[in-house]
């Protein structure tokens, strides 16, 4: 099984990628005058700002707890994942879809036009391969065919992130390269319009999916099912747990989970015992799910 990349190098990797993109999209864009590669370039200037207002909160969640914020910063990384997808679809999205209505208004020939063949392929193969570094950061050992549960449960907000800043750049290229090509058969000028229209729209629908996975998270998202029935086993360790009454857990952070366990215990304990009892659950719900940093154990009775 192929160990999982760290975040770092998932995050790293495709701001490189973006970086690369947006200056051999530049470059082509300025020598053919394609809006297709235009939108490439915004396209690619839109995943370099997301991936640096991600490195930024990565840097700045990892700060240590304090008076002010006694479970950490990790929520910070949900604001600047939020301003990523507000750029896209705000921005990015709009001059797109500007520039391919232009262009449709206005056709002109593309110059160069293998210069753009190759600078697509080569971004669809950087992109495909920071791609596939997201989407095995986020699978950790799963099948491929669970991408789409594991996408959506997954805390793992910078990843899930880049993931679709890497899938977005992917199809960006493809789109584009089959909108010259289509120009290259047919001749038809209005294409090079089209390709960058149908990648503004693109940027559009993936803007919306990063709100979307950045709202429920904001608004206090649970653990999956999943983990919390490991942390319910991991508090029935303990043999004087007789059962769990109830559980609440919430993300707080990229891999950072606050736990609300309320535990009936067996009668005539005394508080010293009921104390290293609560110690010992504490440590066995950390020990089997890492991700848990802060816990908090209520005594209830049915």
């Amino acid at each position: 099984m192929q160990t999982a990349p760290s975040v770092t190098k998932v995050v790293i990797t495709s701001f490189l990628v973006d970086l690369l993109d947006v200056l051999t999209s530049f470059a082509v864009a300025m020598l053919s005058g394609s809006v297709v590669m235009v939108a490439q370039v915004l396209e690619g200037l839109a995943d370099l700002a997301a991936s640096g207002f991600l490195l930024i909160g990565l840097i700045r969640s990892r700060r240590p707890s304090d008076k002010k914020h006694p479970f950490g910063y990790g929520q910070e990384i949900y604001f600047w994942t939020m301003l990523s997808s507000l750029l896209i679809l705000g921005v990015t999205s709009t001059l797109s879809i500007y520039f391919g209505w232009q262009r449709l208004l206005n056709p002109l020939t593309v110059n160069n036009i293998y210069l753009a063949f190759i600078v697509l392929g080569v971004t669809t193969l950087t992109n495909g391969y920071a791609l596939s570094l997201s989407a095995r950061r986020l699978l950790r050992g799963r099948n491929m065919r669970q991408i789409g549960k594991v996408f959506t449960r997954s805390s793992l907000i910078e990843t899930k992130t880049t993931f679709v800043l890497d899938l977005m750049g992917t199809l960006a290229s493809i789109f584009g390269f089959a909108a010259l090509m289509f120009y290259q058969i047919t001749g038809d000028l209005l294409f090079d319009g089209l390709g960058a229209i149908a990648i503004g729209g693109l940027l559009m629908v993936f803007g919306v999916i990063l709100l979307i996975t950045i709202k429920e998270l904001i608004i206090g998202q649970s653990a999956s099912l999943e983990t919390e029935i490991k942390i319910r086993k991991a508090t029935l360790l303990q043999p004087e747990v007789k059962s769990v009454l109830g559980l609440k857990t919430l993300h707080i952070g990229s891999e950072k989970l606050l736990v609300n366990a309320e535990v009936n215990l067996k009668s005539n304990l005394t508080t010293r015992e009921i104390e290293g009892i609560m110690d010992r659950i504490k440590k066995d719900i950390k020990r089997e799910v890492p991700q848990v940093k802060h816990i908090q154990v209520e005594v209830e009775t049915p």
